[in-house]
């Protein structure tokens, strides 16, 4: 049970889950799971109740996920806890939308029988109450009662990488302004508005792994083409406001690349 593949599978829960695709999340499920959910005092115990519960859910709600952190820690040989922290837009039937600052545990069990292990959940809390409301059953279903903002649903790119903390970072692609090698180490700096995270990797990789978002217009650098601002000879502006060098046997290329 390494750490890396059981963060790497509790973010593909996750992430389905607000796909509304709850196949994931119920499998994974232990038979004496404890879930505490969203909303104040809502404990469900064992995976027959769980599923239950989800079944009886009826509801009209899509989801958006922003960016994802995710650490895990080893407190006891065969147990792992994953702590995820996102951003939720909760999309109404209305047209309106609610944002939070999400954050969940899930602990993890290798469980042994008869010579076959499985790994599953045996705890997963949601840490943010929502007030409890008599209407609801797992989501709060009872939108005139809920604050509402006009934000649109939109489908997004994502990244995700190792970060130097240890975490897993799932980062929006539109936003990050531009990738930075880091000389003589195997590492990154993406670079965004308001945070630049050090990350384990090349660019090379980096390019390869995601082909269609970044273009490489230095050795030292990747660009979002959506954040460049300007274009001069043998430089790009960012929307960060860094100037980014352009080799002059690349300028020409990557100007017309950038005017298509």
């Amino acid at each position: 049970m390494k750490s890396e593949d059981i963060t790497a599978l509790s973010i593909h829960i996750v992430t389905e889950y607000y796909k509304n695709n709850l196949g994931p999340f119920l499998e994974a499920m232990g038979e004496d799971v404890l879930w505490l959910g969203p909303a104040q005092r809502q404990q469900i115990r064992g995976r027959a109740a769980l599923e239950r519960a989800f079944a009886e859910e009826r509801h009209a709600l899509t989801f958006t996920m922003g960016d994802l952190s995710a650490l895990c820690v080893s407190p006891a040989p065969q147990v792992k806890e994953v702590l995820l922290h996102y951003d939720i837009t909760t999309h109404y039937p209305s047209g309106h939308s609610d944002v939070h600052d999400q954050r969940v545990q899930m602990t993890w069990r290798e469980r042994r029988s008869g010579g076959a292990s499985r790994t599953e959940i045996v705890m997963i809390h949601i840490s943010n109450a929502w007030q409890y409301d008599i209407r609801d059953n797992i989501y709060p279903v009872h939108y005139e009662s809920v604050p509402q903002t006009g934000v649109s649903p939109a489908a997004r790119s994502f990244v995700t990488v190792r970060a130097e903390d240890k975490s897993t970072r799932r980062i929006a692609a539109d936003g990050i302004v531009y990738i930075e090698a880091v000389k003589r180490r195997a590492q990154i700096l993406i670079h965004m508005a308001e945070e630049t995270v050090t990350a384990y990797g090349t660019l090379s990789r980096f390019e390869a792994e995601y082909p269609a978002l970044f273009l490489r217009v230095h050795e030292g650098f990747l660009v979002n083409p959506n954040r460049v601002r300007g274009v001069r000879r043998f430089f790009l502006t960012m929307s960060d406001g860094t100037d980014i060098p352009v080799p002059e046997k690349k300028y020409t290329q990557v100007k017309k690349t950038l005017m298509r």
